[in-house]
């Protein structure tokens, strides 16, 4: 009831809700639902008042409750969906709010392989390090939404932005805005995109906007309003503001709402255009004040060709916030540009400005202390003294930098850990230890931040694979002493006729980086191959999982044959439908909710 509940208040579109019969119990022999119909029925009531508008019945529903629930709710009256729209942005783990009135914020603007001859050459050998890093770089300096643009010869676009979008979801919990061209590509996008994606952009010319609204509409993606024409670019504010006109008239038409949609101010230097930065202030005001829709700009535009670019950069970004620029596509690692939107924030009374300044000055303070350091590092070392004794020389008592392998596994930076490991083995530091001092940490870590939902699901596995990565490159190195025992051997299934096993995957996975051996049977794989496989291999765990409640009750079967087979080793399961009850009935040895939980249980059960 309280998960329809949350969702009503947001919802623009019908809710629909099919609950179980109950939650499934073992009785005997079988799986049992003990709700009975007239329960369910007076559920289904609770569930329209709630705000469902059309109810039914899954797992463990037959015609009875069905029947009863009919009766009951058929003269109701759903709650009609909210009508009022939110100018929001989402990611998979985070919503961000725009606000005309509230804090101005930066859609950063760094992955773009325009003039980056580097990201040029990353993207055209199909690597995505570069973007990962720069992923991370900008939300760490404070943007509200990443940029990802693709489009450099050389490279099949469509492909790497699918890829991108794969990447940059893994690594940074920002909302993106989809950069590119092409309907095709856009639309592809946003078919993958975990989210609410911003699209980046439509224009007033015929072609483009007619193939692009209904993409976006049918996605429910917001987008940026560019005012050009098939004419081309707008000569004047009255004509800029026709087109802009123009494009809303369509954009509505489709069915678009204000809080869809962005308007690019079409920033222009004032080294060519003296009136440009007077026209953009125009603009952002008539959207904010007569139209309410909020304004987005290419800020950097407004200095082109003009020396020391960044204080007319500056100076041009706190006399737009005030004449109500709503976010700007630029460079958070700009010290200056976001030092000015705080202070901008902050003096037009912003709400929550005054601690966000305070932060934003603690965060800059902090990064010019590091730049210091590192400075007078690199100073000490070329008078000759050894770059780790520099360090620690520039760094005095303050605790330096995380190992780069330990910070690879926690970024999930796959493509780099070898290289990074191979450096530490450069350096002296045995196979085993880069193993056990850095890497276990760093995946024990990893599963901290899982356990607190700091991080999600693609941060786990991107973290867990670049573990498997580091860990077969550096196991073959490691010499073996004599007596020395392997770690315990666990075999892993999904039972038999269950074929999901992505879970039971990423078990295998995480137990392999804890320096396990595990034996994957796979999927829909019968009690006696389990307990053989198991017996053969001297296993000390054997792990179950299902995911469907008709096929969890094969676990039973694996005990059953387990104590046929006089397999004395420790029995545990998880699953979707799978519960801590479930495991105590049919006598498994432990429960386990995630891949995370599962490696402390078997952590515990060998100890």
């Amino acid at each position: 009831m309280e998960t329809v509940q949350k969702m009503y208040e947001y919802a623009t579109v019908p809710l629909i809700a099919k609950p179980n019969a109950g939650l499934p119990e073992w009785d005997g022999d079988k799986t049992v639902y003990k709700t009975t119909p007239e329960e369910f029925a007076q559920d289904g009531k609770l569930l329209i008042e709630a705000g469902a508008h059309i109810v039914g019945g899954c797992c463990g529903t037959t015609p009875d409750p069905i029947r009863a629930l009919h009766d009951a709710v058929c003269q109701m009256t759903p709650k009609a969906p909210h009508a009022s729209h939110h100018r929001v942005l989402a990611s998979e783990r985070q919503v961000v709010e725009i606000q005309l009135d509230g804090s101005f914020k930066v859609i950063g603007e760094r992955i773009n392989p325009t003039g980056k001859k580097k990201l040029q050459a990353e993207l055209r050998a199909g690597k995505l390090d570069l973007v990962r890093a720069m992923a991370r770089e900008q939300e760490r300096n404070g943007a509200a939404i990443l940029d990802v643009n693709m489009g450099t010869n050389g490279i099949d676009e469509k492909e790497m932005m699918l890829k991108a979008i794969y990447e940059v979801t893994g690594v940074s919990g920002l909302p993106l805005s989809i950069d590119t061209s092409s309907p095709e590509i856009m639309e592809a996008a946003l078919r993958i995109y975990p989210g609410r994606a911003l699209v980046n952009s439509i224009s007033c010319e015929t072609e483009k906007r007619k193939q692009l609204l209904p993409v976006v509409k049918k996605y429910g993606a917001m987008f940026i309003a560019l005012p050009v024409s098939d004419a081309g670019i707008p000569k004047t504010l009255e004509e800029k503001h026709a087109v802009l006109d123009e494009l809303l008239t369509d954009a509505y038409d489709h069915g678009f709402t204000p809080e869809d949609i962005v308007v690019d101010a079409l920033v222009a230097t004032v080294g060519a255009a003296p009136t440009s930065a007077l026209d953009c202030m125009a603009t952002f005001s008539h959207c904010k004040r007569d139209l309410g829709l909020a304004t987005v700009c290419g800020l950097s535009n407004i200095s082109f060709g003009l020396p020391d670019r960044m204080y007319v950069n500056a100076t041009f970004l706190g006399m737009a916030i005030a004449s109500g620029l709503t976010m700007a596509i630029a460079n958070p690692s700009q010290d200056l540009l976001m030092n000015t939107a705080a202070a901008a924030n902050m003096l037009m009374n912003k709400e929550g400005s005054d601690l966000a300044y305070i932060h934003r000055m603690q965060y800059f303070d902090k990064k010019e202390a590091e730049k210091k350091r590192q400075e007078e590092a690199e100073l000490l070392a070329r008078q000759g003294m050894p770059a780790d004794v520099a360090a620690g020389e520039s760094q005095q008592t303050e605790q330096g930098p995380v190992n780069p392998v330990y910070q690879a596994v926690l970024e999930g930076e796959k493509d780099a850990v070898v290289s990074l490991a191979q450096a530490e083995l450069a350096k002296g530091m045995a196979p085993d230890a880069v193993i056990n001092d850095l890497l276990i940490p760093a995946i024990t870590k990893v599963g901290d931040l899982y356990d607190k939902q700091v991080y999600f699901l693609p941060q786990l596995i991107a973290s867990a694979n670049t573990m498997e990565t580091a860990i077969a490159y550096l196991e073959p190195l490691i010499k073996k002493e004599p007596g020395q025992q392997d770690m315990a051997t666990i075999v892993i299934a999904t039972v038999e006729g269950d074929v999901h096993d992505i879970g039971k995957n990423l078990v295998g996975l995480m137990l392999r980086n804890y320096g396990y051996k595990v034996v994957d049977l796979g999927k829909d794989v019968p009690a006696g191959t389990i307990i053989e496989t198991a017996l053969r291999e001297k296993a000390s765990v054997v792990g179950l999982s299902a995911l469907m409640t008709t096929t969890m009750m094969h676990m039973k079967d694996v005990i059953a044959e387990a104590a046929d087979k006089h397999y004395d080793g420790k029995i545990i399961i998880g699953g979707a439908a799978v519960t801590p009850s479930f495991s105590d009935e049919i006598g498994a040895d432990g429960y386990s909710k995630d891949a995370a939980d599962c490696v402390k249980l078997v952590g515990r059960l060998l100890a």
